[in-house]
């Protein structure tokens, strides 16, 4: 709507200069250009089929006899091409993340390796849920993307339930998934991409958020920028390098 004013009032200032006799025939301002557009769904659709690799380094605090200890190390992030699978009686394509290496804390280094699988709809791409270890979470709908975005939109995706297993007969609580955009550099630049994951449990008590960003092109072409995770054990961070 600022847009539409700005350029209103620049038409209203042309024609009262075209009436006052051109005003030395000074061009008119020049309006800056309008902000891209971005289809977030169809980078994700396109991450879901290509995957993505990273090297990056991790860091944070975990705790450690008790006591909150700081570690750093290094590793990988990796999802492979996304493969068809059955998730919740359906069809799907399904994509493992891992996140592996080594950290060191207190002055001992250990290996780390994590990993979840999200599932996705054969169709669309939507996303309808993941599976970690002792976790089976369904989405309350199909979870899309918006496909028409500028730089600074936000919202909310979509809600998944949180189970034990896939029986989906013990409740663990939910998962509010939501997004918000950064504003490109200049018009040409890729648009940065948080997503932001809080879990409940079922008192309805916020017990952990994760984040992931990216950085997505014009042309849907989605990278891994870096990632964190925290709760009241201790917070991981995911650098790319």
């Amino acid at each position: 709507m600022h847009g539409a004013s700005r350029t209103y009032l620049a038409g209203c200032f042309a024609i009262l200069i075209s009436a006052c006799g051109g005003g030395n025939n000074a061009a008119a301002p020049m309006q800056p250009p309008p902000p891209a557009n971005f289809n977030l769904q169809a980078g994700m659709a396109k991450m879901v089929a290509n995957g993505l690799s990273s090297n990056v380094a991790l860091s944070g605090t975990a705790t450690v006899n008790g006591v909150s200890t700081a570690f750093t190390g290094s590793g990988t992030f990796t999802r492979p091409p996304a493969v068809s699978a059955t998730f919740n009686g359906i069809a799907a394509l399904s994509q493992t993340t891992t996140v592996a290496g080594s950290i060191t804390a207190a002055g001992q280094t250990t290996p780390y390796s994590t990993s979840v699988t999200d599932y996705y709809a054969s169709s669309d791409s939507a996303f309808l849920g993941e599976v970690s270890a002792g976790e089976y979470d369904v989405a309350q709908a199909p979870i899309s993307f918006p496909t028409t975005v500028t730089g600074g939109s936000s919202g909310t995706l979509g809600t998944l339930s949180r189970y034990t297993d896939s029986t989906m007969s013990v409740s663990l609580g939910t998962a509010q998934v939501s997004y918000s955009l950064l504003t490109p550099v200049d018009p040409g630049s890729p648009i940065g991409i948080v997503v932001t994951t809080k879990i409940f449990d079922t008192q309805n008590t916020l017990i952990e958020t994760d984040v992931t960003n990216y950085t997505m092109t014009t042309s849907n072409v989605v990278s891994l920028s870096g990632a964190s995770a925290q709760n009241q054990s201790g917070m991981l961070k995911i650098t790319v390098q």
